[in-house]
């Protein structure tokens, strides 16, 4: 082979090699499983046993039998409609809140003190809420006492489980967005705010009509991102603090998927339940950006 066509041939293969390793990881480590679970959904198979049936849509039609899968599902609601507009509302208030002080020697200790509950591991938080929440001497329950208000159980109630870990998994995770708030803030020019106050408009003027829409692609990006984080974060504060209980009043629809799987090894229902949330937050996501990006402003 000649200089030439060596060169050649580099030039058309470089764009692929470049971008192979990347294609390669999406299609083992997402598409692959995808695959892999929408087969399983239709199979009788524990993994373990060399016994496979073909069950066709038998998976799916016992999920959805399923009392289990139906609390399960309902409580993803609720955890849903509690969690994404605090999960997008507070961070974005807390964050105007401290952009105001920006420059301030609190700032710097108001993000770090805020943001510090995200780093922390999911078990040592779930540990330090189950004594916190503790229903015989937790540090809650004592202040009632002293009050003289009357003991609660907590997340071991079956009326107060689902809010309880609906409030940590908040706590947990509220930080992430509220740094990207601060992050899009941040890049709104200075100038615009002192035009704003020569014009005679408020703060709240200000915001609405200048600093909304320069950050509504932050905005967008949180809204379609939040559902994700939702319903992976819950699982973790679920598996240390309730285990799904009491009665599965806290239970979530992924936290009975690891369920199905990993202790009861219903691969198949399991793999029927993946397949119905991808389904679910493909079909959200999509509503997302035809509905939404038509209100991003870009530039």
């Amino acid at each position: 082979m000649s200089a030439l066509q060596y060169r050649s041939l580099h030039r058309l293969l470089a764009p692929y090699l470049f971008v192979g390793p990347a294609v390669l990881a999406v299609v083992v480590f997402l598409y692959g499983p995808i695959v892999g679970s929408a087969a399983l959904s239709v199979l009788d198979w524990n993994l373990l046993s060399s016994d496979i049936r073909f069950v066709g849509t038998a998976n799916y039609v016992a999920m959805f039998a399923s009392a289990d899968f139906q609390l399960s599902a309902w409580n993803t609601l609720l955890y849903c409609a509690i969690l994404i507009p605090a999960q997008i509302i507070l961070p974005l208030i807390l964050a105007l809140m401290i952009h105001s002080v920006r420059g301030s020697r609190m700032d710097a200790v108001y993000r770090g003190m805020l943001f510090l509950p995200t780093i922390l591991a999911f078990s040592v938080a779930g540990v330090a809420w189950s004594w916190l929440l503790n229903p015989v001497n937790g540090l809650f329950n004592e202040v009632l006492t002293s009050l003289g208000l009357a003991r609660l159980r907590w997340h071991t109630d079956p009326d107060l489980a689902l809010p309880c870990v609906a409030l940590i998994t908040f706590w947990k995770t509220f930080g992430l967005n509220m740094l990207l708030w601060l992050a899009a803030l941040a890049n709104v020019p200075h100038g615009l705010r002192e035009a704003s106050r020569l014009d005679g408009a408020s703060r709240w003027q200000y915001f609405w009509t200048i600093e909304l829409p320069m950050i509504t692609p932050t905005a967008f990006f949180i809204s379609v991102t939040t559902l994700f984080h939702i319903l992976d974060d819950i699982v973790g504060v679920i598996d240390v603090l309730t285990h799904g209980g009491p009665a599965g009043r806290s239970s979530s629809i992924l936290y009975f998927l690891w369920q199905q799987g990993m202790q009861f090894f219903q691969f198949g229902q399991a793999s029927a339940v993946a397949m119905i949330i991808i389904v679910v937050v493909l079909s959200v996501t999509w509503m997302q950006f035809r509905i939404g990006e038509k209100r991003v402003h870009y530039g």
